[in-house]
């Protein structure tokens, strides 16, 4: 594939295709904001056009893409803490003629949408949750957990030592498991 991409645009439009869906997902997971992860997700495949002549291949390509991934998040992330956020609520919705958020919604069966909303209130809480982490703990938890890494391969797109991943996983597991004790 690397050959291939090297070669020219359809080459690496095939390279893109095949990893698009795993940088977005897991630089969504890091950052828990569809904007930045689709601007880390974008500034990813640059890094990987520009760099991929050098790429020695020490490293499956994979691997070598969620490396450039996670620093890509975190860099976002340093940079997310410089700019200030603005929240938009929502307006009440009241007065004559008008229903209320939560009358518009409502489902007569109940039982169905309860499921659904469970289910979205933990994906949420698990969000929450995987944000609140330490960054360090956040991204050996992700690629593990969440996108089925083995413990050499989140070592070598990290930069570190196996057994520094291992404790990762194992302390942000402990968190996690502790912030969603609720849910458990």
């Amino acid at each position: 594939m690397v050959r291939e991409a090297l070669a020219g645009d359809p080459g690496f439009e095939k390279l893109v295709r095949a990893y698009e869906r795993m940088v977005f997902r897991v630089s969504f997971r890091f950052l828990n904001d569809e904007t930045d992860a689709l601007d880390v997700t974008q500034e990813v495949f640059l890094r990987v056009h520009r760099s991929l002549a050098q790429f020695r291949g020490e490293s499956s390509l994979s691997t070598w893409i969620y490396a450039i991934t996670a620093n890509l998040s975190r860099n976002a992330l340093r940079s997310r803490k410089n700019r200030g956020k603005v929240q938009v609520l929502a307006p009440k919705e009241t007065g004559e003629g008008r229903e209320g958020f939560w009358d518009k919604v409502a489902d007569p069966k109940g039982e169905r949408v309860t499921r659904s909303a469970e289910s979205g209130d933990l994906n949420l809480a698990i969000q929450a949750a995987l944000e609140a982490l330490p960054p360090d703990y956040r991204e050996a938890v992700v690629l593990r957990d969440m996108e089925d890494l083995d413990y050499q391969e989140i070592a070598e797109a990290l930069k570190t030592e196996v057994g520094t991943v291992k404790s990762r996983i194992a302390r942000g597991r402990a968190m996690l498991r502790e912030k969603l004790r609720e849910w458990l």
